[in-house]
């Protein structure tokens, strides 16, 4: 009967062996996984939608409207997300009022609004806009009532940047509130 010394088995070849071998099998068994985080894929499936305009004051001096814009964001997908960037053009009764924009850039990813699992998340934005010759009816309807923003049709187009772990996608969007 030969007895097998075990330090000849687990010599420095076959060491080296095994794990290749396990970072091989590591490698198929997480890659799908990877790629799956790589792609972005079910990020564009992120839905934003007008949740509400509230109206906030006029700045007679300024002659501009203060509103309170609302965006109510569903992420559908089983990944945590966040968004950076929210750039959209506000019109009012199909009055074009103005672009606006939120920012997190300068926020680390960590402090910027988390877009959880199945779940509807609402980020705020303050838009002002001015009187001028297209939106001087706006203006003076919410100047002299200023529950005339809960009668108004609200719609809003735009593009956030929506982010993940290992991605940055663009998502385009349209919503209105009657």
């Amino acid at each position: 009967m030969i007895l097998l010394d075990r330090s000849m088995f687990l010599s420095g070849r076959r060491l080296v062996l095994f794990g290749v071998v396990a970072g091989i099998v590591v490698i198929i068994v997480l890659l799908p996984a990877i790629l799956d985080s790589l792609s972005g894929q079910g990020i564009t499936n992120v839905k934003f939608a007008l949740s509400k305009v509230q109206y906030v004051g006029v700045d007679d001096s300024n002659k501009t409207v203060s509103l309170n814009v609302i965006f109510a964001v569903l992420n559908p997908t089983d990944k945590a997300l966040t968004t950076s960037r929210i750039d959209y053009l506000l019109l009012a009764n199909d009055t074009r009022l103005g672009n606006g924009t939120i920012s997190f850039e300068d926020i680390p990813l960590n402090g910027r609004p988390q877009l959880y699992p199945e779940r509807i998340v609402y980020i705020p934005s303050t838009f002002k806009f001015t009187q001028s010759i297209t939106t001087s009816q706006i203006y003076t309807r919410l100047k002299n009532d200023p529950t005339a923003a809960s009668h108004t049709n609200w719609s809003v187009m735009g593009q956030a940047q929506i982010d993940s772990a290992f991605t940055t996608l663009p998502k385009s969007f349209h919503s209105s509130l009657p």
